[in-house]
């Protein structure tokens, strides 16, 4: 009997530790610039505290072909909260895009450790930014705060209704990319207007070398319009993150409705 509490308590660590560590795996905390040995540590020290705080599983729980659906259950729900966070910060990225584009700084690039691939320069001083802002704001001990409720509103190995939250996801994703463009606007905005300006130009003096001239300034404009609206995008940002607990709210009370 001691044997069997024993087990049981057993399997209930390691799907902590798959819920952990899915929500390790894709969160943009720590992030792909912490090493992997230190990840790694960082899941196990969390699902060893969350399984003893938790106690003895609900649910009864055995070896079998069942429990390696219960890992992969326990594992999605990890991502999805730390896929919240990431799409939060994903808006960051998006509005470099679009200032890269439109101020012809999308050459620059640089080895991104998330994507395993080249980002555009400004993207990643875009994301770094975010992080940072989301570390000083506080908002990764709130996503880590609902990452514990979790285990209290949805137990480990209890049912969850993972088709739900997807919706909700389809939801974060439209908006994310709509306050991307949102703060993207200034630059966006200077950039038309300064080649409507060398458009003009070009009409009135067809033989001034103006492509020479137009890349120096657009790239220059976007610059000085990129740094000088970094506060405005900063206090967006910000306000984006209050985003986050009303999502994961919704997000466990719709994995819970099984």
């Amino acid at each position: 009997m001691v044997a069997t509490g024993i087990l049981e308590y057993t399997i209930a660590v390691a799907l902590v530790f798959c819920r952990v560590s899915g929500f390790l795996v894709i969160s943009p905390f720590p992030g792909a610039w912490v090493p992997k040995e230190a990840r790694a540590t960082l899941a196990l020290a969390l699902g060893l505290t969350i399984g003893v705080l938790l106690g003895p599983p609900r649910a009864q729980l055995t070896f079998g072909l069942d429990l390696v659906l219960v890992a992969a259950r326990e594992a999605t729900v990890g991502l999805m909260i730390g896929g919240a966070f990431r799409l939060v910060i994903i808006a960051a990225e998006f509005m470099a895009s679009l200032v890269s584009q439109a101020s012809w700084l999308s050459a620059p690039s640089s080895m991104n450790p998330d994507f395993g691939g080249q980002t555009q320069a400004t993207a990643q001083i875009a994301i770094l930014l975010a992080l940072l802002l989301a570390l000083a704001t506080g908002t990764h001990r709130t996503v880590l705060a609902y990452l514990i409720e979790s285990f209290r509103i949805l137990p480990v190995g209890s049912e969850m209704n993972l088709g739900a939250a997807i919706p909700s996801f389809l939801a974060l994703v439209g908006r994310s990319f709509d306050v991307g463009m949102s703060l993207a606007l200034p630059v966006l905005g200077v950039s038309l207007a300064v080649q409507a300006a060398l458009a003009l130009v070009s009409r009135v003096a067809p033989n001034l070398q103006i492509f020479s001239i137009g890349f120096a300034v657009l790239v220059a404009s976007g610059l000085i319009t990129f740094m000088a609206s970094l506060p405005s995008m900063a206090e967006g940002m910000i306000g984006y993150f209050q985003v986050l607990p009303g999502f994961l709210d919704d997000l466990l009370m719709r994995l819970s409705e099984a």
